[in-house]
């Protein structure tokens, strides 16, 4: 089952002159979540596969495509052990509570704006 942890960062405003303590909140799969993940991903390459083999002259070049996709999707989605969800705290300018969703394949340190005042942040790991 997949977890949940959480890791302090720090918020800097663009000068780095001010920052604030934040938290990183992380899900961190393990073996069986991963292999799940992966078959989902195989699953819905090759169901696009079959779905696509009715489309006259485009099956030639879909069917292949997704057929070769699923598994290079689905090795790609094993090896992710570990996806940034979000990062909570307080802005560093405006002293709000904010919180920053992460996309999946984002990485530390980070450049993003406040959402309320709309500062440029700096997302980075304590050092």
């Amino acid at each position: 089952m997949a977890q949940t942890r959480i890791e302090p960062v720090v918020f800097k405003n663009s000068s780095g002159d001010k920052s604030t303590d934040a938290q990183l909140h992380i899900t961190v799969f393990d073996s069986k979540d991963s292999t799940i993940r992966a078959l989902k991903r195989l699953g819905l390459f090759w169901l696009l596969a079959l779905a696509s083999l009715p489309i006259i002259g485009a099956h030639w070049v879909l069917v292949p495509g997704f057929f070769i996709a699923g598994p290079v999707a689905a090795v790609l989605a094993y090896k992710v052990k570990e996806v940034f969800d979000k990062s909570s705290g307080v802005c560093p300018e405006c002293r709000e509570s904010i919180e920053i969703k992460m996309e999946a394949n984002e990485a530390l340190p980070k450049w993003t704006y406040c959402p309320l005042c709309n500062t440029a942040l700096h997302i980075c790991r304590l050092t």
